[in-house]
């Protein structure tokens, strides 16, 4: 591949750092990232850096999420179970007292029911090393398609979470509507745009449905004008569960600090209000409470 080796141009052309036009635009921008997850070795090492990354900024309960599918197009020499494989490899080298860590399987709403049913399938073949199923990227089904397919992760086991309410809109708050109401989402990705409807506030709060918020990345896609105009406080503020996330460091240049820094500087969130958040998200994810507990500092539950 023909990699800048300016550091400057290499940041433009590979990484996403100013807002583009909108959600779809900036998905296209993981082309090249993609093609970097070329080798069953790459990827160990890939995993491998992702957890060191995890323990030195003071996680203690990481939640890996990826699309067999993203990473396999194009690729016939890597089969989904070489790809999991090599990222469970490179996970378990990664391991650190500290740090509890989960996988969530990706399907992408752009493919055909029947290759996302495919994906499904692998994904709950290996139950034991998933926690989770999330459906991201752009919709392109009902999502009473996905019902019974649905259906079978649930019978393995597995949680839900689904990517709904980022692209801002009169349809978004619905999306996420659509996704408890039919889905039975646990977690919302992004879901920010609920703020703008009542009723679907009145039913994430009354599910205890927890929003996956990722405040660089709602302004790089443009899902808000600023990170400053962000709407994480309001959301709060109407007592959302509110969870704080980095998204994708790698393609956007910034770890889940850098978003701790920009919600205390711009938000004027304190310590006390850090900690609310992150019990949240203790409570709300999907690894099993005795390995959470584990390394958590706090008691979970009753937040």
């Amino acid at each position: 591949m023909d990699v800048p080796q300016d550091p400057a141009v290499f940041h433009e052309e590979w990484l996403l750092s100013r807002p583009l036009e909108n959600l779809e635009v900036a998905l296209k921008r993981f082309v090249d990232i993609q093609k970097v997850w070329c080798s069953e070795e790459v990827i160990e090492r890939l995993a491998f850096e992702a957890g060191e990354d995890a323990v030195e900024q003071g996680i203690r309960i990481m939640e890996f999420r990826y699309a067999p599918d993203f990473i396999a197009f194009d690729k016939p020499h890597l089969s989904f179970e070489r790809i999991h494989a090599a990222i469970v490899r490179g996970l378990d080298r990664a391991a650190h007292a500290d740090l509890a860590v989960g996988l969530i399987g990706i399907v992408q709403k752009t493919l055909s029911l029947k290759d996302a049913a495919r994906t499904i399938d692998f994904i709950v073949e290996n139950a034991d090393t998933f926690v989770a199923l999330d459906f991201a990227d752009k919709d392109t089904h009902d999502l009473r398609s996905y019902a019974p397919l649905v259906d079978k992760v649930r019978r393995a086991g597995l949680h839900l979470t689904t990517h709904a309410g980022e692209d801002p809109g009169p349809r978004s708050p619905n999306e996420v509507r659509e996704a408890i109401e039919v889905l039975q989402a646990e977690r919302i990705g992004h879901g920010i745009h609920i703020i703008h409807d009542d009723d679907v506030m009145a039913l994430v709060r009354a599910n205890d449905v927890a929003l996956e918020v990722c405040p660089t990345s709602n302004w790089l896609t443009s899902a808000v004008p600023t990170t400053a105009d962000h709407p994480i406080r309001r959301l709060m503020e109407e007592e959302i569960a509110v969870t704080i996330n980095s998204d994708d460091p790698g393609l956007f240049g910034i770890d889940l600090c850098h978003e701790y820094e920009i919600l205390h500087r711009e938000h004027a969130y304190t310590a006390e209000e850090f900690d609310h958040c992150n019990d949240i998200a203790a409570a709300h994810s999907f690894l099993p409470l005795k390995e959470r507990q584990r390394v958590w500092p706090r008691t979970i539950g009753g937040v």
